[in-house]
C-alpha cells in the first residue's frame, strides 16, 4: 500500500477549493487539508507538517509568492506548488526563483493539469524525502567524523595509519601527513601489545568487532587509558585488509548501579561479539548529538522535547565552571542556574517550554529570523564576574519537521568598565577553502569567479565585532611550496582542502584583504551555488564591497550559518 501524501491547499475561492479537494481525494494516497487564506494556512503550518503545499497566487491577505517566501524563511521544506489563472510568465518565473517546485496553470485544461500535478507529486515527494535524509546524514556524518570527540582512525593489518581524524591529530600532536606514515601500535605500551594482537587476530568476517580497553602514549608523553572499538574489513577470501578504530576517553564515565573497583584494576578487557545490554532508545538517539555538541568550540547546550538537558558542551562547562556530568539529565529549567543563580526561563524556552512551567512574559525577548531566535544582550554574573550574555537558539527537527530538541549557543563578553572601556572581542567561527575565491575587478573577473576558474584559497571569518576576508597562506596555490595542509585533513564532503580551525585575531589581521566592523556594514548578500558558483557579497555603508565566490554547497552551508550568527538582520538571499 503506498504511503499517504499530505497536502495543504490554499485558495480564497470556496467553490474552486471544494472541487479541487474532491478531485485530489479521489486518489487513495492523497490526504487533503484546505485553507481559505494565507494567514489560516500559516496557523495550520505551525501545528502540522505537509508533504505538499498548493497555493493560489492571488489572495487578499497575502499573495502566493509572499506566502512562499514566509514558508521558506521559516525553514519549511515542503514541496510548493503555485497555482494561478493568470497567464503571466513573470509569475511562474518569480515563483520558481523563490523556491517553488511546480507551477499549476488554472484554466480550460484543468483536468489534464491536475493529472500531471498528481504524477509529479507521486514522483517528487519520495525524491525530496530521500534528498532531505541524505543531506541530513551527510551533515551528521561530517560532524561526527571531523568534529566529534571520538578518535577515529584506519590502520592496515600491520598497524600503519591510513586515516586519522582531527581528535587523533590533537592526541598524538603530529601533523596529519606525518601521522599517516607511522604505526598505530608504536603508540601502545609494549606490555599491552601482545594481548591486543591476540584479540584482533581472532576477528573473522562473521564476528568482525571487538571492544578493548588499553593505553595510548600521547604526544606529550602521557599514558592515556582509552576504550577502543576495533572493526575488521576482510577480503572475499577472508583475509584481513584493514581495521577501523574508534576510541574514547572513559575517565569521566559515570556508572550507575555497580562498583567500578574491579574494572579499575583491569587495564585491558575484550568483548568480541558481546551483545550487552541495550540502552533505552531515547538515550541512544541523543548520544551522537551530545558527542557532536561536546566538541564544539563554543558554549552550547541542548534540551529534548521534555525540557531535559541532553548536551552541555566543554566550552560551556569551562565558562560556567559546571561540568556536563552535573547538568545532563536535569529538567525544570535547571540550565539557567549557572547564569542567573536559580532555575528559570532562557531563550530556548521560545522553542520548547518545559512541562510544569507557566508561559508568560518571563521568557527573554527575542527576534525571530527563520526558525532561529536571537536574544537581546543581558548583564549577568558568571562565577562572580560581570558578563554580557546573548543567546541564539534553533530547533532540531526530524524529516517530518517535528521538533525533537532545541540548541542554544551562548555568546559572552566582558562587561564594560566604569571608564567606558570597550567590550572584549570573541571569535565566532570561520572557514578557508580552495572552493572560496576572490575574482579580479570588472566583468571578466566576475565571469571567471562565476564559472569557477578564479584562484581559490580565501576565507571568511567573524568575531562578535568584526568580519574578515583573508587570503589563507596555508591554501595559497600560487606560493612556491604549494598548498600546505598543516594539521587539518582533506575533507571528503568538500572534495578539496578546507580549514575550519580557530584563528587568533593576530592571524586574521595579518592575512586580511578586507575587514569591517559590524556597525559599518550595510548588507550581506548570499547566493547559493547551483549551476554556476554562488557568492557572498559584503557591502559597507561607505560603498566599498568585496565578493567571494563559492563553488561548493557544503562551504556555502557553513558560511550561511556563520552569517546568520554574525548579522542576520542585514543578511539577504538571492
Amino acid at each position: 500500500m503506498p504511503q499517504t501524501i499530505s497536502l495543504l491547499c490554499i485558495d480564497d475561492e470556496p467553490l474552486f477549493l471544494d472541487a479541487f479537494k474532491a478531485r485530489l481525494e479521489q486518489e487513495k494516497d492523497l490526504a487533503v487539508t484546505t485553507a481559505l487564506t494565507a494567514s489560516d494556512a500559516l496557523d495550520v503550518l505551525n501545528r502540522q507538517y505537509f508533504d505538499v503545499i498548493i497555493a493560489d497566487y492571488a489572495m487578499p491577505d497575502m499573495d502566493g509568492l509572499a506566502l512562499l517566501k514566509e514558508i521558506r524563511a521559516r525553514g519549511g521544506q515542503s514541496i510548493f506548488v503555485m497555482a494561478t489563472a493568470k497567464r503571466l510568465a513573470h509569475i511562474a518565473r518569480d515563483a520558481l526563483n523563490t523556491g517553488a517546485d511546480y507551477y499549476l496553470q488554472k484554466g480550460a485544461d484543468m483536468a489534464n493539469e491536475v493529472a500531471r500535478l498528481i504524477d509529479f507529486i507521486r514522483v517528487r515527494v519520495p525524491q525530496k524525502n530521500a534528498e532531505y535524509e541524505l543531506i541530513a546524514w551527510a551533515r551528521f556524518y561530517n560532524s561526527i567524523v571531523d568534529s566529534g570527540a571520538e578518535l577515529i582512525c584506519r590502520i592496515k593489518a600491520d598497524g600503519t595509519f591510513t586515516f586519522v581524524n582531527e581528535p587523533c591529530v590533537h592526541l598524538y600532536k603530529k601533523p596529519y601527513r606525518q601521522l599517516v606514515r607511522e604505526n598505530f601500535f608504536a603508540f601502545v605500551p609494549d606490555s599491552e601489545r601482545s594481548e591486543i594482537f591476540t584479540c584482533i587476530q581472532g576477528l573473522t568476517p562473521e564476528k568482525p568487532d571487538c571492544l578493548l580497553q588499553h593505553h595510548i602514549i600521547a604526544g606529550d608523553g602521557r599514558s592515556v587509558p582509552l576504550e577502543w572499538g576495533y572493526h575488521g574489513f576482510f577480503s572475499q577470501t577472508g583475509a584481513i585488509q584493514e581495521y577501523q578504530l574508534a576510541g574514547r576517553d572513559t575517565s569521566a564515565l559515570v556508572r550507575i548501579g555497580g562498583s567500578m573497583a574491579d574494572e579499575a584494576e583491569t587495564t585491558l578487557s575484550a568483548a568480541a561479539g558481546d551483545t550487552g545490554s541495550v540502552p533505552e532508545e531515547k538515550q541512544e538517539g541523543w548520544n551522537d548529538l551530545m558527542a557532536t555538541l561536546q566538541s564544539l568550540d563554543a558554549p552550547v547546550f541542548a534540551i529534548d522535547a521534555s525540557g531535559v538537558i541532553i548536551a552541555w558542551s566543554a566550552k560551556l562547562a569551562q565558562l560556567t565552571g559546571v561540568p556536563a556530568v552535573e547538568m545532563i539529565g536535569k529538567g525544570g529549567q535547571e540550565y539557567a542556574v549557572p547564569f542567573y543563580g536559580k532555575p528559570g526561563p532562557m531563550l530556548i524556552d521560545h522553542i520548547i517550554r518545559p512541562p510544569g512551567t507557566v508561559a508568560g512574559r518571563d521568557i527573554p525577548a527575542a527576534k525571530k529570523i527563520g526558525d532561529t531566535f536571537i536574544g537581546e544582550k543581558e548583564h549577568v554574573a558568571i562565577r562572580g564576574r560581570p558578563m554580557i550574555l546573548q543567546g541564539k537558539c534553533s530547533p532540531v527537527q526530524n524529516a517530518a519537521g517535528q521538533v525533537m530538541a532545541a540548541i542554544e549557543a551562548i555568546t559572552v563578553s566582558e562587561a564594560r568598565d566604569e571608564t567606558g572601556g570597550a567590550a572584549s572581542e570573541d571569535y565566532l567561527g570561520g572557514i578557508s577553502s580552495l572552493t572560496l575565491k576572490i575574482a579580479s575587478e570588472g566583468v571578466g573577473g566576475a565571469i571567471a569567479g562565476a564559472i569557477g576558474s578564479a584562484v581559490g584559497g580565501y576565507g571568511i571569518y567573524a568575531t562578535t565585532r568584526r568580519l574578515f576576508v583573508i587570503r589563507n597562506p596555508d591554501l595559497d596555490v600560487s606560493a612556491p611550496q604549494g598548498v600546505q595542509f598543516g594539521t587539518f585533513i582533506m575533507d571528503e564532503l568538500f572534495g578539496t582542502a578546507s580549514d575550519t580551525r580557530q584563528k587568533t585575531l593576530g592571524e586574521l589581521e595579518n592575512s586580511r584583504i578586507f575587514e569591517s566592523e559590524r556597525k559599518d556594514l550595510a548588507k550581506i548578500t548570499l547566493k547559493k551555488p547551483v549551476l554556476l558558483s554562488g557568492y557572498l557579497e559584503i557591502r559597507k555603508t561607505d560603498g566599498t564591497s568585496v565578493r567571494m565566490y563559492i563553488d561548493h554547497k557544503k562551504a556555502y552551508t557553513y558560511i550561511e550559518n556563520l552569517m546568520k550568527m554574525f548579522a542576520p538582520d542585514i543578511l539577504i538571499f538571492e
